[in-house]
């Protein structure tokens, strides 16, 4: 692709030799997305609003100054953007790869962050990465760059104010070094309109760690979809998420790739899905040939919280070699009944014990890829669950659901 002239209009090209996702293939079969031209748009883009194009770094109360270096890339100049693009990998040929040219075609502006290590014994670099769009569609990037032994603590956070509803297609590369560690908070609010496609790249060289704690809605359509590369000996990768909505449209998707020995992932999803919601929860582990002592963990629940809704559960182990441990697992049902004796017991009502139970459920998925007491309580979800499960299904978490 020709770094110096405009790439946009040869992404477009490329969409349309390729075509977009078949409404048949296989990963996207249970809930096929809008069509290329929702993704595109026409007369919306990012060239009226901000520089940052919608991000910007949020103050974190009572964390360190953070080791960082952030930059934003303008891709109206030609040197920018080709030095954005020089290293961001091409699309590809897997099955979200037209995703992937649609956000090309796109392309006004990128955030790209550099982690620097701190020395032994240093505390972890906090950030709070908040984006807000102002486009009708739009396709922000974010590409994060952990340096080796570095340690980062991220929160990002997608909310808007009320208004039209938006189309938006992200794309977030990152890149870990050798012994570099990220703790990954995600939350994402849509409004009941809007149609989001986010799409997370992890590369993971020798002994990195990555965890990943998501918090996602329903929107008109909203997919979540992960690709994890463990490149390096010893790289692992935890993700946990946890998906909400009394309507609408939403589906995770996290596919793990083990390219190195004695590497380790662990997958776990919580769908709580209202009346008339669509879930789609889908895990794909693939082994290589040569990964000795791999360890590879998958756990998919679903459990509706109002109604009769939609939840497909997908979970998929690919496995190419003999020394390794692995482990996948699908559940779906109502609330446990047992849990909701024993809170009934302690003097709460339905609405109460309810409350109790999917909150703390929530939360135990999320703890299990993050410790959130490690963390400072700015970075933590608690409010950011109890104010999606008020909103979604009108259970407030009380101060007796937290004891």
């Amino acid at each position: 692709m020709d770094m110096v002239t405009d790439p946009r209009p040869a992404a477009r090209a490329q969409l349309a030799a390729q075509g977009w996702i078949p409404r048949k293939a296989e990963l996207f079969r249970h809930l096929p997305p809008p069509p290329a031209a929702v993704w595109l748009g026409e007369s919306a883009s990012c060239d009226d609003g901000p520089a940052d194009c919608g991000w910007s770094l949020q103050q974190v109360p009572g964390a360190a100054g953070a080791q960082a270096e952030l930059r934003w890339f303008d891709m109206a100049h030609a040197a920018q953007r080709a030095k954005l693009l020089s290293g961001l990998p091409l699309p590809g040929d897997d099955a979200a790869a037209a995703f992937a040219w649609a956000h090309r075609a796109l392309l006004r502006h990128a955030l790209r962050v550099r982690v620097g290590a701190a020395g032994p014994g240093a505390p972890a670099t906090v950030l709070h990465l908040a984006h807000r769009g102002h486009a009708a569609v739009e396709a922000p990037l974010l590409l994060l760059e952990v340096e080796a032994g570095a340690h980062c603590v991220l929160l990002e956070t997608h909310e808007r104010a009320a208004g039209a509803a938006v189309v938006q297609n992200l794309q977030v590369h990152v890149t870990l070094e050798q012994g570099a560690r990220l703790q990954h908070l995600r939350s994402v609010a849509p409004g009941a309109g809007d149609r989001l496609a986010h799409h997370v790249r992890v590369r993971l060289a020798r002994d990195a760690d990555y965890a990943q704690c998501l918090l996602a809605e329903a929107g008109a359509y909203h997919l979540q979809r992960n690709v994890f590369d463990l490149q390096g000996v010893g790289a692992q990768a935890r993700a946990s998420g946890v998906l909400l909505g009394g309507a609408g449209a939403l589906e995770q998707q996290v596919l793990v790739r083990h390219e190195a020995a004695r590497t380790r992932s662990a997958v776990e999803v919580l769908a709580l899905p209202g009346a008339s919601a669509q879930m789609v929860a889908s895990a794909h582990t693939r082994i290589a040939a040569g990964c000795d002592e791999a360890q590879v963990h998958q756990r998919l629940a679903g459990i509706p919280v109002a109604g009769q809704p939609r939840i497909v559960l997908r979970p998929h182990l690919e496995i190419h070699h003999d020394q390794v441990q692995a482990a996948h697992g699908a559940t779906w049902g109502a609330l446990p009944e047992d849990a909701l004796f024993h809170a009934r017991q302690r003097g709460l009502d339905e609405a109460a014990a309810r409350s109790l139970i999917v909150a703390g459920m929530a939360r135990a998925v999320l703890a299990r890829a993050i410790d959130e007491a490690s963390l400072p309580p700015a970075l933590r979800l608690e409010d950011a669950l109890a104010a999606v499960l008020t909103r979604q299904f009108g259970i407030a978490v009380t101060e007796a659901a937290h004891g």
